[in-house]
């Protein structure tokens, strides 16, 4: 029992000389415990309230003074009896106040670095039909195989918990697994919580999030789980709950939360995208807004708007980390798996958004043409060398010339800057394209009609045979491509 909770004990000292701590005050009385004034010394010792107040506690202060004189060296807030005593003659709310300087700071523990965090709920958004499936299904192929995370960085291995409303387990996800050569050992589908009846028979309901229970039972049966993923999130609130009520989503997102925290599993909750425009991605989750406030990282899944065979994953909010690139794949091969792209993608969510929507630079929010006239001419001459220069230096040199970062990433895509990480682990540099050759164009035998591999990309993606697929040795082979389409390793 937390003892700031019950402010009161009672410790022997001597034979007959007691420790009273009332919660702000330390005092010893010298007292025999079986005198019949014991329990009026205590009462006056701990609350000095007027005698005819001492009435009130009487029957809460005599349990503790049998308990002493029945040969108890202690009583407080390990005896259940006394706390519930002294709850009933004290009902009135007490405010539980945590002093800062009692918590011990700790780092954010990430699954995947930067983008998605460990203990914590992470949401993905996008439209039916964008590859969410296929994108947690390559996640949990990472996760099971120990295999880097496609920035390069380090991915934990472990088990991952699946609960899926849309996809049969059979013809759909394993599969999908075998095709990401995934440890199917290490993915386990919470379909449905096993109880039992009145009539001594065990019977199923399908799972929900309310059931907080039953899912702290799977965490414990699946103790290295690392990635549980709720496919999609309005499958399974609850026949109870208004998805469009933020204080019922919360409700039940909110124990889900806390043992995440607890158990230190990844939550990532996929959600789909309303219908209609805006400006503001994060805005977009089909459901109330407690959705995108009770998760610690927002990501949105969607089409290039020039190539709709590629993906683009992009940051919305993050409250733990810096805002971070994109990254883009394509789904490729027979069976289809992800193949990512080589090099980050420099957009937020907000921006696909307006590009999606016709918004041009000139109308859609942000700053006026001749500050990206003149971010583009800062960063032109920056990079006129064709030499790689760190993102960090860029931003640095950005800030002394007066420039907004979020302009001059704008005008990027304008200048057509490649971006790619500077070895494993490095961090994103930046540099214009070489001048193209006097042949129109130099990849059409890789990238036809915006198609990757569309020479044969079956050919290209599908080098796994049934062996290799289901082999024992699960180290995973990750297929990489460029963003326009070409293979390369990983």
């Amino acid at each position: 029992m937390n003892s700031e909770l019950f402010p009161f004990s009672v410790s022997k000292q001597s034979k007959n000389t007691w420790r009273v701590f009332d919660g702000n005050h330390e005092r010893l009385v010298d007292a025999d415990p079986s005198s019949s004034d014991f329990s009026k010394t205590l009462l006056a010792m701990l609350w000095e309230l007027p005698r005819d107040k001492r009435a009130e506690d009487v029957g809460f202060v005599k349990q503790a003074a049998i308990a002493l004189a029945e040969g108890a060296d202690h009583v407080g807030p390990s005896n259940d009896d006394l706390t519930k005593a002294y709850w009933m003659a004290h009902p009135e709310p007490r405010a539980v106040l945590t002093c800062m300087a009692d918590v011990e700071p700790r780092e954010i523990q990430w699954l995947w670095p930067g983008r998605v965090p460990l203990g914590r709920i992470t949401l993905l958004v996008g439209r039916p039909g964008e590859g969410k499936s296929f994108l947690t299904t390559d996640m949990a192929a990472h996760i099971t195989t120990g295999t880097p995370w496609p920035d390069g960085s380090d991915c934990p291995m472990g088990s991952v918990i699946l609960v899926s409303a849309e996809d049969d387990p059979g013809d759909t996800i394993r599969p999908r697994l075998d095709a990401h050569n995934a440890n199917v050992r290490k993915v386990h589908l919470l379909s449905a919580v096993r109880r039992g009846g009145n009539d001594g028979q065990p019977y199923e309901v399908m799972f929900t999030l309310e059931d907080v229970a039953a899912l702290e039972s799977a965490l414990k049966a699946v103790p290295d789980c690392r990635l549980i993923v709720v496919d999609p999130i309005g499958s399974f609130l609850g026949g109870g709950t208004d998805s469009h009520r933020d204080n019922e989503v919360r409700a039940v997102l909110a124990p889900v939360a806390k043992l995440a925290e607890k158990y230190g599993p990844a939550v990532l909750v996929v959600a789909h995208r309303r219908k209609g425009t805006g400006s503001v991605a994060d805005d977009l989750a089909l459901g109330s807004r407690a959705f995108t406030g009770i998760a610690r990282a927002v990501w949105h899944l969607t089409r290039d708007k020039e190539n709709k065979s590629r993906r683009l994953l992009l940051p919305g909010k993050n409250n733990l980390a810096p805002e971070g690139n994109g990254l883009a794949f394509h789904i490729v091969g027979e069976p289809a798996s992800v193949a990512w792209e080589h090099d980050p993608v420099d957009m937020h969510a907000d921006d696909a958004l307006a590009q999606e929507n016709g918004i041009g630079e000139d109308t859609k929010p942000g700053p006026e043409p001749d500050a990206q006239n003149q971010a583009a001419d800062w960063l032109a001459d920056e990079l006129a060398d064709l030499q790689e220069r760190s993102v960090k230096d860029l931003k640095d040199a950005a800030k002394d010339a007066g420039l907004a970062w979020r302009t001059v990433q704008k005008v990027s895509q304008r200048l057509g800057v490649k971006v790619h990480r500077a070895g494993f682990g490095g961090g994103s540099v930046w540099r214009l394209p070489q001048p193209a050759p006097s042949a129109p164009s130099i990849r059409a035998d890789l990238v036809e009609n915006g198609e990757p591999g569309a020479n044969g990309a079956n050919d290209d993606f599908s080098e796994k045979t049934e062996d290799s697929t289901r082999r024992e040795c699960h180290s995973r082979r990750v297929v990489s491509l460029g963003a326009n389409g070409e293979e390369g390793a990983a």
